[in-house]
């Protein structure tokens, strides 16, 4: 599923860090473009970062939609799905630079079987099974899920 993709990681401090998926993802082969560890419950407020924003259109306008996926490592339903909404159908407080664009790249939770899966699993068990029984992952894996077969266009 991933193999071939321009990946973007945003991991989540109180969730998954970025680094952590990234050693996930080293194991499938995959080229990661951007990875960046957020604090989601410090700066959401309701809101993707417009920093982030920025970064992901602009790997959208280089490598093409087409191109990219998304790996959340979000601690919380409410902040994944706020993220995952904003890079496939766009800014939904208006006031971020993918506010009116809807980029369609698929975003997945790094808890998702269809990656988790790819991963070798010995390197997830060491790095995220631990998470999984502290968050709300059947509700994380819905929510992404539910975005990304709404929104995804790609």
């Amino acid at each position: 599923m991933l193999k071939g993709k321009k990946v973007i990681i945003i991991g989540d401090k109180d969730g998954i860090p970025a680094p952590t998926i990234g050693a996930c993802l080293k194991t499938v082969g995959v080229e990661v473009v951007f990875s960046v560890t957020t604090c989601f419950t410090c700066s959401l407020a309701g809101a993707m970062d417009i920093e982030n924003q920025q970064r992901i259109k602009d790997l959208a306008s280089q490598y093409g939609e087409g191109n990219l996926a998304v790996i959340l490592g979000g601690g919380d339903v409410e902040t994944c799905s706020i993220t995952a909404e904003t890079i496939s159908a766009g800014d939904i407080t208006e006031v971020g630079p993918l506010a009116g664009v809807s980029l369609g790249i698929p975003v997945y939770h790094i808890f998702e079987p269809e990656i988790r899966n790819e991963c070798d699993l010995r390197v997830y068990e060491e790095r995220c099974a631990i998470m999984e029984m502290v968050l709300d992952v059947d509700k994380i894996v819905n929510e992404v899920r539910h975005i990304r077969l709404q929104y995804a266009q790609i």
